[in-house]
């Protein structure tokens, strides 16, 4: 006779573990679909369509119905969020960064590198009229962002192959979306030390970005200034990842 008790229990485990499982995929891929998750999970499409659904009611993802997609969701950036706030980096960088950008009277942000996106830890707006805003937890394609391009240049070509979807997303009509050019960029980054955004994230922003390394060298997280691209120019770049260098310096000897 079968155990009705042990059978529910059993079912019950199966069914937590896939949502889990489509989590993670959301959080690896920052927007799936149905078809597409069905075929990386193998799972029946009417299943994952049940999981989506009921993820999303609950707050943990967002169904963007233009682009047919699901994200992370509000209740899983409160909960981000939560976890973050007792991480040492953040603490440690916040004042680093407002006197970078009293410095430069631009925004600078702090930035963790999660699989293929990057999501904002902290920021300092600038008292500019035209200025970027800071909208916490909000997240990124990490190809598309000085802050993301930074920290993958670190890392293996291959882990950075594994942990970027096979489709590089646009988000700006600048953006790569190219592989063997995202991987001259890095190859770039890697010797300058430094990465740059022209208008690959948003139209008409500028960004540089830093990675920032604990003490064996590992990239921790990255921080980056965003401005106006008529107020961050390409030749003043240089200068501007200077002062991020020493901010990330700053940060990693308060950690």
């Amino acid at each position: 006779m079968v155990d009705a008790n042990h059978l529910s229990a059993t079912e019950a485990l199966a069914s937590v573990t896939k949502a889990l499982d489509v989590l993670v995929l959301a959080h690896d891929r920052g927007t799936i679909g149905v078809m597409e998750t069905a075929r990386e999970l193998c799972m029946s499409r009417s299943t994952v369509h049940r999981i989506l659904v009921t993820l999303t009611h609950m707050g943990f993802l967002c169904h963007d119905r233009g682009q047919r997609g699901y994200s992370l969701g509000p209740q899983l950036v409160r909960m981000g969020l939560d976890a973050i706030a007792q991480l040492d980096v953040r603490g440690q960088a916040r004042r680093p960064l407002e006197e970078l950008s009293e410095k430069l009277q631009e925004t600078v942000c702090l930035y963790s590198l999660d699989a293929a996106v990057v999501r904002l830890l902290d920021g300092v707006e600038c008292r500019q009229v035209l200025r970027v805003s800071v909208p916490l937890g909000q997240s990124l394609p990490a190809h598309v962002t000085a802050a993301g391009k930074a920290p993958l240049a670190l890392r293996d070509p291959a882990q950075v192959r594994a942990a970027l979807p096979t489709t590089l997303a646009a988000t700006a009509a600048a953006s790569i979306t190219e592989w063997p050019l995202l991987e001259v960029e890095l190859e770039e980054i890697r010797v300058r030390g430094w990465a740059a955004d022209l208008e690959e994230s948003a139209h008409e922003l500028h960004g540089v970005g830093v990675a920032v390394r604990n003490r064996i060298g590992e990239p921790l997280a990255a921080i980056s200034v965003h401005a106006p691209a008529v107020r961050l120019r390409e030749q003043d770049m240089p200068a501007v990842a200077a002062a991020l260098q020493e901010t990330a310096t700053t940060i990693v000897r308060a950690t």
